[in-house]
This record gives C-alpha cells, sequence and structure tokens, in this order.
C-alpha cells in the first residue's frame, strides 16, 4: 500500500507530525541541509577539478553556476529517502516556511527526482489544523524564494573566496571575511574607536532634599539665572567641552558658592507644576530580532542559544515558526488571547477592540505571523523546563499583552526655586536665581503591565536617567504653585559624561535590523560567527573588538570601502535580494554586479589574489 511521503527538516518535528497524523502518512527527517557548495578540496566534484574557480565551485564564466556536492553527513539519510519513495503515492515537501526551507526542499527535489507527484507545503504552527489546511492549500515550489536563497549563499561563497586569501596574506593565516559578519564587527570596532576617541567632561550639579504636604522629594539644579544647567549631551565627546553656548558650566567653586547662597536663601516653594497624561501601549508580539533582543537581555541567553530554544519549541508544536520579521497575528490567536486576558483579568484589562500592531516589513522570505504560543490556555506546562520553557514564557507574556489594554500614567513635573530675602510681588516676576526640578509618575491604571511588569516603562526609565539624573519612576507629592517647601539638605554632585555603550549582541542585532542588514534567519549566526572566529569578546554581555578584529577591520575599509565592507551597500544587496524573492529581480543580474563589483576593488587596490583572472595576470 502506498502512502504519501512527508519531509521535513527535524527529527523532533517529524515526531510531532507522526503524532496526529497517524498512519496515513509517512513522514521522514531531512536532518536540515542536505548539500551545499564543497568545504574542502577533497570535496570538489571531478567535473570541474583544474578550472581557476574550482576552489569556490561556482562558474564565473557562465552566469554563476553553482556546483553543490551531498554533505557526507547526509548521504545515509538521501539513500533512506530514495527507499521510502518506492512505497510513496506523492511527495509532501514540508520545509521550514522561508527562503531556506524553499531551498532545502528544491535541494531535495534536485537529488530525490521522484517520479510520483510532488508539492510544496506551508505552515507556521505544528498543530493538527494548521497542517491539514496546509495539506489541503499546497502548492508548487517557489523558485523566486530559491533563487534568492541560492543567490545569498553564492555571493557568500565569492565574497569571503575573493577576500579571505587576501587576509591570509597581508594580515594573518586562516582568517575569513564573511559579506555580512565582516560588516557587523565594523560596527563593534567603530564603536570601540568612539569610546577610545571620547574624553570625558566634568561638571558639577546641586541637589536638594526637600519637603511638602509632610512628604519628601529630591530635586536637581536645571537653571541658573535663567540658563539650563549643563547635562552630558551639551559636550563634545571628542574634546571633552560643551558644545552648547547657551548652558552654563557649574565648576566646583561656583557649585559650592550657590550651594552656600541656596542654603540661607528663604523661603523655598514651588513656581511650576505641569502634570501630563501618558498612554503607555503595549509592545507587539515578537519578530525574530526582538525576540533574540528581549531574551538577551531579560535571561541572558545568547541569539544562537534563542534561537535553538525557539526550534525546539517550535518542532514540537508549542510556538508559531520563529524566523520572522511579521508583528501580524492570525484572527483565531487574537481571539483566543482576548479570551484568556477577559477569564482571567478584570473587564477594564480587555480593550473594546482587538490590537493590531502592524509590521515593518514584508519581505517574501518570512512567515506571515509573529511569534506567538500555538496553545496559549496550556502556559508553561506546555513547554517543559529549562531554557525552551524560560522562553516560551517570554513569547507567552508578550502575546497575552499586547492584545492588552494600555497604561495610563501621570508625568508630573515640579519646577521649585528659592528667593534670599523672601519672596515679594516684584521678585516673582524675576528670573530666579536657581530652579530646581523634580520628576515624577503616577500609575493611574497599569494594563497590560499587570502581566509583564512594565518592561518599556523600565527602559525609558534607564535612558532618562542615563543624563538628565531625573527619576521619572518616583512619585511625587500633590503639590501646587507657590506652596512652601522646607529644605532638608543641599548636596554637590559631581557629575561626568559618559562614553557610546559597547554593543550587546540584544543592540547590536538591533542595529543590524535597523540599517537592513542581514535577515530574521541570518542575526544568531552571525553574532556566533564574530564570536567564534576571535573578532569579537563577550565580556559581561558587552561586546568587545579584539585586536585582531580592528586588524582585519582597518585593512578592509581601507582596501573595500564604498562596496563590500559598507553599511549602505550591504544593506542595498539585502534589498535586491528581497526583489529576487518576489520575481522582480534576476538573481544572475544581483550576482554578477555584486561580484564584479569588489572585483574591481580589489583589482584597484593591487591586492595579489583575484580568483577571476589567471595567475599569469595577478599581482605580486
Amino acid at each position: 500500500m502506498t502512502i504519501p511521503l512527508i519531509i521535513v527538516e527535524s527529527p523532533t518535528k517529524a515526531r510531532t507530525l507522526s503524532g496526529f497524523l497517524g498512519k496515513r502518512y509517512r513522514v521522514m527527517a531531512s536532518v536540515g541541509h542536505v548539500r551545499d557548495l564543497p568545504n574542502n578540496a577533497g570535496e570538489v566534484p571531478q567535473a570541474i577539478k583544474g578550472k581557476k574557480w574550482a576552489s569556490m565551485a561556482v562558474d564565473v564564466d557562465n552566469d554563476f553556476r553553482p556546483y553543490y556536492v551531498v554533505s557526507s553527513n547526509r548521504k545515509g539519510t538521501i539513500r533512506e529517502l530514495k527507499a521510502a519513495l518506492k512505497d510513496a503515492s506523492e511527495v509532501l515537501l514540508a520545509t521550514d516556511p522561508d527562503r531556506e526551507g524553499e531551498s532545502i526542499s528544491w535541494h531535495l527535489l534536485e537529488l530525490l527526482k521522484p517520479k510520483v507527484p510532488v508539492h510544496r507545503i506551508v505552515f507556521h504552527e505544528i498543530t493538527e489544523e494548521a497542517v491539514r489546511d496546509a495539506i489541503e492549500h499546497s502548492r508548487e515550489l517557489d523558485r523566486n524564494l530559491v533563487d534568492a536563497q541560492e543567490s545569498r549563499r553564492i555571493l557568500d561563497r565569492l565574497f569571503g573566496y575573493k577576500v579571505s586569501p587576501v587576509l591570509w596574506r597581508r594580515v594573518a593565516a586562516g582568517l575569513s571575511a564573511g559579506r555580512v559578519q565582516s560588516v557587523a564587527v565594523r560596527l563593534v570596532v567603530e564603536r570601540e574607536e568612539e569610546r577610545k576617541a571620547f574624553r570625558k567632561a566634568g561638571f558639577w550639579n546641586l541637589e536638594a532634599k526637600l519637603s511638602g504636604e509632610s512628604r519628601e522629594f529630591t530635586a536637581t539644579l536645571v537653571r541658573v539665572d535663567g540658563k539650563r544647567v549643563a547635562l552630558g549631551k551639551d559636550f563634545d565627546p571628542a574634546t571633552g567641552k560643551p558644545g552648547n553656548g547657551s548652558v552654563t558650566v557649574l565648576d566646583g567653586a561656583r557649585s559650592a558658592a550657590l550651594a552656600e547662597t541656596l542654603r540661607g536663601a528663604l523661603p523655598w516653594e514651588v513656581t511650576g507644576v505641569e502634570e501630563k497624561p501618558v498612554t503607555q501601549h503595549p509592545a507587539p508580539p515578537f519578530t525574530t530580532s526582538t525576540l533574540q533582543q528581549e531574551a538577551n537581555r531579560k535571561l541572558g541567553f545568547s541569539a544562537d542559544r534563542t534561537m535553538s530554544a525557539a526550534q525546539k519549541l517550535f518542532d514540537v508544536g508549542v510556538i508559531s515558526y520563529h524566523r520572522t520579521d511579521s508583528t501580524a497575528l492570525a484572527p483565531e490567536a487574537v481571539a483566543v488571547a482576548r479570551a484568556m486576558i477577559a477569564k482571567k483579568f478584570s473587564p477594564e484589562y480587555l480593550p473594546e477592540k482587538p490590537i493590531v500592531h502592524a509590521s515593518k516589513a514584508a519581505n517574501a522570505q518570512e512567515a506571515h505571523e509573529a511569534v506567538r504560543p500555538t496553545a496559549p490556555e496550556l502556559g508553561s506546562a506546555a513547554a517543559g523546563k529549562g531554557p525552551a520553557g524560560e522562553l516560551f514564557t517570554l513569547i507567552w507574556r508578550r502575546f497575552i499583552a499586547c492584545q492588552m489594554a494600555p497604561g495610563k500614567d501621570q508625568m508630573t513635573t515640579i519646577d521649585v526655586a528659592c528667593e534670599p530675602g523672601g519672596w515679594t510681588h516684584e521678585k516673582r516676576g524675576k528670573v530666579p536665581l536657581g530652579v530646581f526640578q523634580a520628576k515624577g509618575k503616577v500609575i493611574l491604571f497599569d494594563g497590560w503591565r499587570k502581566l509583564t511588569g512594565g518592561d518599556a516603562t523600565e527602559e525609558r526609565k534607564k535612558k532618562t536617567k542615563k543624563d538628565a539624573d531625573l527619576d521619572e519612576s518616583k512619585e511625587l507629592p500633590m503639590l501646587a504653585v507657590k506652596d512652601p517647601l522646607k529644605l532638608l539638605g543641599l548636596e554637590q554632585k559631581l557629575r561626568s559624561s559618559k562614553p557610546p555603550s559597547r554593543y550587546t549582541q540584544a543592540s547590536l542585532i538591533k542595529k543590524l535590523e535597523k540599517d537592513g542588514i542581514g535577515r530574521p534567519s541570518t542575526y544568531a549566526n552571525i553574532m556566533r560567527t564574530i564570536l567564534t572566529r576571535g573578532y569579537v569578546e563577550e565580556k559581561k554581555r558587552m561586546l568587545h573588538c579584539t585586536p585582531l578584529g580592528m586588524q582585519v577591520t582597518a585593512f578592509l575599509v581601507r582596501n573595500y570601502s564604498g562596496n563590500f565592507i559598507d553599511l549602505d551597500y550591504t544593506a542595498r544587496l539585502e534589498e535586491e535580494l528581497d526583489k529576487i524573492s518576489r520575481g522582480e529581480l534576476e538573481w544572475q543580474k544581483v550576482v554578477t554586479e555584486a561580484a564584479f563589483g569588489v572585483l574591481a576593488l580589489a583589482r584597484g587596490a593591487g591586492l595579489w589574489y583575484d580568483p577571476l583572472v589567471p595567475r599569469s595576470q595577478k599581482a605580486s
């Protein structure tokens, strides 16, 4: 009896599918990629040995045709799949729903050459309903997606094989220069250079401890004689000198004299009160990059560890596909989230209408939904313990919170001043000697923060405190203009400007995403590569460039600037790969222009290695 053969990538996924499809289907795993470009000279096909481009296995003379070989550890898998084809009524290619998955399906098709009908099925969550729907709505292989993925692979091979040997000769043996990893390292190096060029600036301020309405609070000096007191942002990071003439820079002597004057001044009173309502909207559900960023911040996970845990969760069917740049949610998923909110929280936590989170990107390579639980009603028990369980809890909370009512806060700013000799009608119209300010917040309604703990507020608070030293999270007494205050203490505070922070994996991924460098499926590999190759070190979650990383980056910038190593160029190339995936560009055109653009730079720089030029013509 013949039955359909379903081929997936992961053995775990195969077991999950078999669990609810039963004996009516046979499910087998390719165990990831089944073939690739040769990794070493021993794997180069005999047919192309002797060609000038044989080491790259990309025929640069004939439209960049790639020559693939079956991975040595997949030959047994291919034999088993071919044997299974003898009893198959049809083949359903069910690899992951992105460009890489589409490419794996194409490679399987090329190797297996099935004589039975072949269909491509795509599902973004491993549930019985989703899989059966995918089988009913199967399609043909999308060659545009395949071309986009293969173009990326060919470009990475060409760039690496053109540039890496140059590094061997000019810098050190065994180095490599990846198309996207080199840009990531450059960002880390440039941040370190900014930190080295930074000149620290010291400046003074005053902090007043006051009492009003039987409550104590702290206010910071913000204006002297009508001019704003300098903050760290007012100093030139390259010179350490104030770059803004409209601010007052207090030194130790002046701040001490001002403090002495103000300590004896009476009375202190409120000169201004501003109350501003603020709505804190919930964050959208996770995309690949935001999941990696949040897991790094909250759980200390590397991007690689996050994606490994997410892969396990997807394979066992408890989350939707985890490689996506979409924040959209299926209507059914939104309905489930709203039902859970209605059940677990009081009515005011459920908005009248579902919240729609618009996606910023819509690339053909990505899944159509955000990362979410497939059965949120099961809670964390569905994921088990360990890293996968911790990550699932993060995903579950973000998913539910994204449909909860916004938080409501009241932000209050109180201006405080004193006038030596007392306040008179005439003096009230003049500029006070010094104005102090306190900022605070009252949570009127916690909303979605009841579930997550107010992550967005914490991030904003950190940004605020970094420079202004005004803690917006504290509560202030209920005061009005002209209310008298009692001075409890006045202290001088020495401050200093801060250098730009080093990247963490989270902030580097955020930067890459913002600049259009790489795609959701590549971030974890980028982080892993730059660390394992010794270009970057991670210390207490901060990324430090190594001397090797600085040396390699300096060489690449010097010889390949304007192309291979530039952010704008790399982002533009990503856009062109997206266009290939949508059928808007021919892949050969993109690969040809990119490859020969780098080649032209190599020749112009007089670099010794050029695999596209006969050895007799190479520079010595």
